[in-house]
């Protein structure tokens, strides 16, 4: 059975982060090549807009131009020099529980050249923030701001106002996290491994791709529409050339990158009311895990090896359902269940392929840019979400050990 379409509120916490991607294309529109072009406003109402602005701006680096020409007459390669005489795929062999990113923004329109800036704060597991200004780095006037953490997420006006509300947590604003998934998406032919380059003094690994990867969505490549990324061995990203319709669209450098750096918590910090449900929004409550909080409740007998049960929440808007959160390090599993109405929408997400998820029955798996997410409606009556930073094989061991109550 696929998701539910029926609710795309449900996915305002996983979908946010597509929200930068139209926050860096309205900075862009405000830059002064864009000014030639035209200026729009938007007026952000309510949760209906923080989905359309942090579920179009958040994760999202991800700059869907459409007809856009070479503007400056630049390759369409990536810049990252090559490195000679490797061989084989770089593998990522760490996972920094930290890291700070600048990006310069290029976006191609109408053979018009706009730059902006986008600067990435990650503390994993769950906070995150992303900044988007304008012009060349370290950029001018803020554009954008969106903010990530346990639960609860937030937008920034350019006056400043804060639009945060609450919903199932799930990885940093900002984060990409294909790196336990990396060998399923090459078997997929999802990511077609290149040669080896070098950028910031980092080695990192080419890849061909169909979507950018703060997207969330992952698709294959076509011969006129791909995306072309260098990962290093952390998993982070250094580059990103968007080809749309045969022409450049986005690019993305790092100009600087920090590893593990001590981060600022004030950073990460969100205050302020958190939207109602009229208003879209969700309340978010730890309840007892010691007990079965609905009949027939899928459960795990113990955490998965290494991992911390932090917790069982109620996730209560228009419709309700509720989340086990596991935390091992900068990892994370979630177990998301409810009422088919309350199903978060994942319409959008790509491809997915069948899976046995033995007491669950049959379900599907989902690769996207933060993690797998497995897919289940046991005996029809209920959704099942299991997903996290895992590899989906790791996912589905932990899927087949849950037990209704």
């Amino acid at each position: 059975m696929a998701p539910k379409t029926s609710d795309p509120s449900a996915t305002r916490a996983e979908r946010r982060q597509e929200a930068v991607r139209r926050r860096r294309q309205h900075a862009a529109s405000r830059t002064t090549a864009g000014r030639r072009v035209g200026r729009r406003k938007r007026r952000l109402k309510g949760f209906a807009a923080f989905v359309a602005v942090v579920a179009v701006a958040g994760a999202g680096i991800a700059l869907a131009l459409r007809g856009g020409g070479d503007g400056d007459g630049s390759s369409r390669d990536l810049r990252a020099q090559r490195v000679a005489g490797a061989s084989g795929r770089l593998p990522i062999a760490t996972s920094p529980a930290a890291y700070h990113v600048v990006y310069r923004a290029e976006g191609y329109k109408e053979s018009e050249l706009t730059v902006s800036t986008e600067e990435i704060w990650v503390q994993r597991p769950f906070d995150g923030r992303v900044v988007i200004r304008e012009g060349e780095p370290p950029g001018t006037a803020q554009q954008f701001e969106g903010r990530s953490a346990f639960a609860v997420y937030a937008n920034y006006t350019d006056a400043g106002a804060a639009q945060v509300a609450a919903d199932a947590p799930t990885v940093a604003l900002g984060d990409i996290r294909v790196a336990a998934s990396l060998d399923d998406l090459v078997a997929e032919r999802l990511f077609v491994p290149g040669d080896r380059r070098r950028a910031l003094g980092r080695e990192c690994q080419t890849y061909r791709t169909g979507s950018p990867l703060q997207s969330l969505k992952i698709t294959a490549p076509t011969p006129t529409d791909y995306v072309d990324v260098c990962l290093d061995d952390a998993g982070l990203l250094l580059e990103e050339v968007t080809i749309i319709e045969d022409k450049v669209a986005q690019r993305l450098t790092a100009v600087s990158l920090e590893v593990d750096p001590t981060l600022d918590p004030a950073g990460f910090t969100i205050e302020g009311p958190r939207l109602g449900a009229e208003e879209g929004g969700a309340q978010v409550t730890e309840v007892d895990r010691s007990a079965a909080p609905t009949a027939g409740y899928w459960r795990l007998d113990d955490a998965p090896a290494g991992f911390t049960h932090r917790g069982r929440y109620l996730i209560a808007g228009k419709q309700s359902s509720h989340v086990d959160v596991y935390v091992r390090g900068v990892d994370i599993v979630t177990v998301r269940q409810g009422a088919p109405a309350a199903e978060p929408d994942l319409s959008d997400a790509g491809p997915g392929r069948d899976v046995d998820l033995g007491p669950l029955d049959a379900g599907r798996v989902l690769l996207r840019s933060t993690g797998p997410t497995l897919i289940a409606h046991p005996e029809g009556d209920a959704f099942v979400h299991v997903a996290g930073t895992l590899s989906p094989g790791e996912l589905q061991g932990i899927a087949a050990g849950l037990r209704r109550s």
